[in-house]
C-alpha cells in the first residue's frame, strides 16, 4: 500500500518536473528571441549579487526557501530598463545563472537544481514583462509597474514551488503559500526597483543600499526560525514524555492535532492561528503525566474516586502551561477539551475560545474511532452520529460540521477496520463497552437493596 503510494508520488513528481521545465525552456527561448542583452558589467553585477543572495538563504519549515531573491531581480529589471535594453533576456539570464546553489550541485541534487532555476527563469521573465509593459507601453506611474511586476514574480514563483512541496512533503498548500506573504514581495520588490534606478545614476555604489536590506533579512528570518525551532523542541520533549507514559495517549494526541487542523481550516483560520491551535492540540492531555497509567488504561468502568483522579488532568495541564511563556496563551484551548458547549462539563479556564471546543470535537471523534483500553474501535459512521446528535449540547455545531466535511472531502476512513496506530493493551478490549457511543465511563451508583420478604404468620 505505501509502496503504492510512493510511486505514485514519483510519478507526480516526474510530471511536474516535465511541464516545469519545458515551460521554462520556452519561456527562455521567447526572452532570447528579443535580441537584446544589458551592458555586461551591469549584467555581472546583479547576476553575482543575486548568486550570493540566493546561497544565503533561509529554509522555511515547509521547505520552502525565503531569500531577497525578488529585490535582487527587482534591482536588475530596473538597472537594465535605466539602460534602455536587454530587460527581459538580462533578467532571464541573470535569474538562470543566480539561482545556481552551491549546495545543490555538492549533493548531486541535479533535477532540483534545474527546477529553481527554471523557477527563477520563469518568474523573473513575468516580472520582467509586466514591467515593461506597464512601465513603456502602458506608461502607468513606476511605483505601479513595480508592484505589477513583483506580484507576476510571486505568482509563478508560488504556481511552480507550492505543487511541489504539497507533493514532496504532503502539507498543506495554505501553509506553504502562508509562508511567504504577498506584502513581503511587494515591499522587497518596490526595494530593489528604487536601488536599481539609483545604479543607473549612482553606479554600483546604489548597491551598498541594498546589502544592508539583505543582511537584516536573512538574520531576522533565520532569528525568527530558531525561536520556532525551540518551541517545536520543547513540544516533542512532552510529547516523548506522554509516549513514555502511555502509548496510546501519545499515538491519539497526534491524531488530535492534525483532526484540530482539518477543523481550523474548514473555519479559515489564518497560517500562525492554525500554528497555535497544532500546538494547542499537542498539549491538550499533558496532564495525564500525573494519572496513574493504570487508570488510563483500566479495562473496566472507573469509580467516582478514578474518575476524579482522572478529572484532574485538567487542571494539571493548566499548571504546566502557564508554567511556559509561548505555551501560556494556548491554555484555554487545551485545557478545555472536556468543557461542553452548553457550558457543562470539566476542566479548562474561564475562557472558551473556539479553539477549545475544536480541540473538543477533535477528542471525541478520535476516542470514539480509536481501539481504547475499555472499548473497540466504533465505526466512523456512528462517530459521526454521536458527533452531531450532541451537537448544540456538548459540542460546538460548527466544529461538529467542519470536521466532518474535512474528513469526507480528503476522503479519510477512521475507525473500525480502518485504524492506524493501534496500540495492544494487556486486555483485549471488548467490541461493545464502556464509552460506546452515548454511554458513559463511570460505575453506576449502586441500585437500593430491595425491600425484604417477610413471610405472613397465622
Amino acid at each position: 500500500m505505501k509502496g503504492d503510494d510512493e510511486t505514485r508520488r514519483k510519478q507526480k513528481v516526474r510530471r511536474l518536473e516535465a511541464g516545469v521545465f519545458a515551460a521554462a525552456a520556452a519561456v527562455f527561448l521567447l526572452a532570447a528571441s528579443s535580441g537584446s542583452f544589458p551592458s555586461l558589467a551591469t549584467f555581472a553585477v546583479f547576476a553575482l549579487f543575486l548568486f550570493g543572495a540566493e546561497n544565503s538563504s533561509v529554509i522555511l519549515r515547509s521547505s520552502a526557501r525565503m531569500t531577497p531573491g525578488v529585490m535582487v531581480v527587482m534591482a536588475a529589471i530596473a538597472a537594465y530598463h535605466g539602460q534602455g535594453h536587454g530587460v527581459v533576456l538580462g533578467a532571464a539570464v541573470t535569474a538562470l545563472i543566480g539561482a545556481i546553489e552551491i549546495d545543490r550541485i555538492r549533493e548531486r541534487r541535479i533535477r532540483v537544481q534545474l527546477y529553481n532555476c527554471s523557477m527563477y527563469v520563469m518568474a523573473a521573465v513575468a516580472a520582467a514583462e509586466s514591467y515593461e509593459l506597464f512601465t513603456t507601453r502602458l506608461g502607468v506611474p513606476p511605483l505601479v509597474g513595480v508592484a505589477v511586476a513583483t506580484v507576476a514574480y510571486a505568482a509563478v514563483n508560488m504556481a511552480v514551488i507550492v505543487p511541489a512541496i504539497v507533493i514532496e512533503m504532503g502539507r498543506p498548500a495554505r501553509e506553504v503559500v502562508a509562508d511567504a506573504s504577498l506584502p513581503n514581495y511587494i515591499a522587497f520588490g518596490l526595494l530593489g526597483c528604487l536601488v536599481g534606478q539609483l545604479y543607473t545614476a549612482l553606479g554600483p555604489l546604489a548597491l551598498v543600499l541594498m546589502i544592508t536590506p539583505v543582511a537584516i533579512a536573512r538574520l531576522t528570518f533565520a532569528s525568527f526560525l530558531e525561536l520556532h525551532e525551540a518551541h517545536e523542541a520543547t513540544i516533542k520533549v512532552f510529547m516523548r514524555a506522554i509516549h513514555t507514559k502511555d502509548a496510546y495517549t501519545g499515538k491519539h494526541t497526534e491524531r488530535v492535532a492534525r483532526y484540530s487542523v482539518y477543523i481550523g481550516e474548514e473555519m479559515g483560520f489564518s497560517h500562525s492561528r492554525l500554528e497555535h491551535l497544532r500546538q494547542a492540540a499537542l498539549m491538550h492531555d499533558i496532564g495525564k503525566l500525573a494519572v496513574p497509567k493504570h487508570l488510563l488504561n483500566k479495562p473496566g468502568k472507573l469509580t467516582d474516586a478514578e474518575f476524579e483522579q482522572v478529572q484532574a488532568h485538567a487542571h494539571v495541564c493548566i499548571d504546566i502551561l502557564t508554567l511556559v511563556d509561548f505555551l501560556r496563551p494556548m491554555t484555554a484551548a487545551a485545557s478545555g477539551h472536556h468543557s461542553r458547549f452548553d457550558g457543562g462539563g470539566y476542566g479548562g479556564t474561564n475562557e472558551h475560545p473556539i479553539e477549545a471546543y475544536i480541540v473538543a470535537a477533535a477528542d471525541a471523534y478520535d476516542a470514539m474511532t480509536s481501539t481504547r483500553s475499555y472499548r473497540r474501535a466504533l465505526p466512523m459512521d456512528v462517530a459521526f452520529a454521536e458527533l452531531r446528535a450532541k451537537a448544540g449540547s456538548q459540542f460546538h455545531p460548527d466544529c461538529v460540521e467542519g470536521l466532518i466535511a474535512a474528513i469526507t472531502r480528503r476522503g479519510e476512513k477512521h475507525g473500525l477496520g480502518y485504524e492506524e496506530d493501534v496500540v495492544k493493551f494487556e486486555v483485549a478490549p471488548p467490541v461493545v463497552g464502556v464509552g460506546s457511543a452515548g454511554l458513559g465511563d463511570r460505575l453506576p451508583d449502586p441500585e437500593p437493596a430491595p425491600p425484604r420478604q417477610t413471610v405472613p404468620t397465622a
